[in-house]
């Protein structure tokens, strides 16, 4: 999907003025992911809605002090629904490509292999049509309702306290603080607390790229990469947990074509 120009951003920008900005852009660029996902299958698509559903709840998170309660409220719950339709998709599509392909590479011909492929084909079609089904619905209800929250907003977001220019930078240091303390206690190596370190951390990169004409260089340039190199190793352990989990669901199922258990497509 091509990329689309960022709103610009300035230092006198309202807080709210650039929310309304950011989140327009936001929506637009996940309607587009639901048209190519309703139109066809790759699994570029799956990643970049998941990618500009995950932008939009940073932006979210950002500007949640200069927004009513009601629609941080209503925003957190319909775009956590909106990134979990495309989570069960997500997961077996990186178990495929990180997972079993490269197993498969090593050991072309093995039978078992080649059973499990065909079981995940089968598993990753079914969550697609249940994914399809609610992307579906979701253009009907919410999208609709967030559209008009931001009408309402954008007629007095340029009236509104304070200036993006002191704001960002601020909001940045608060997710910067809370990243660390979360990287702290995923030490001890359990997945809840690794899972929430790898949350904060895309909040914070996320939070970075969205802000980036009004933030300093250490944070758009040093910190940010050091978010992206920490993402992935963060990225690997959980990965690694959800492959064990998915084998696991995978040994637990029929054989394809038995009990009313699809065909792989």
């Amino acid at each position: 999907m091509p990329a689309e120009s960022p709103p610009e951003l300035h230092r006198q920008t309202r807080p709210a003025a650039a929310f309304v900005a950011l989140t327009e852009a936001g929506l637009h660029r996940i309607e587009a992911c639901i048209d190519l996902l309703l139109q066809r299958d790759e699994v570029e698509d799956v990643h970049d809605l998941r990618v500009a559903a995950r932008h939009l709840r940073a932006v979210l998170w950002i500007f949640g002090p200069a927004l009513p309660r009601r629609v941080t409220t209503r925003w957190k719950r319909d775009l956590r629904n909106l990134a979990g339709a495309a989570g069960d998709v997500r997961d077996w599509d990186v178990f495929l490509a990180e997972t079993l392909q490269p197993a498969q590479e090593l050991q072309p011909g093995d039978p078992v292999l080649a059973a499990l492929i065909g079981t995940v084909r089968a598993r990753r079609g079914l969550a697609r049509e249940t994914m399809v089904a609610r992307l579906t619905e979701y253009r009907h209800w919410p999208l609709p309702a967030l559209h008009r929250d931001l009408a309402h907003l954008s007629a007095h977001a340029d009236s509104g306290p304070g200036q993006l220019g002191k704001f960002a930078p601020k909001r940045v240091r608060k997710a910067r603080g809370r990243l660390r303390k979360l990287m702290q206690a995923a030490a001890d190596g359990e997945l809840r607390t690794v899972h929430r370190a790898r949350i904060a951390g895309k909040r914070l990169r996320y939070a970075i790229e969205s802000l980036e004409p009004v933030l300093p260089a250490r944070y758009t340039k040093r910190l940010h990469k050091k978010l992206v190199k920490r993402q992935g190793r963060l990225g690997r352990i959980v990965d690694g947990n959800v492959a064990r989990r998915l084998m696991a669901e995978c040994l637990m199922m029929p054989e394809p074509g038995q009990y009313g258990w699809p065909e792989a497509r």
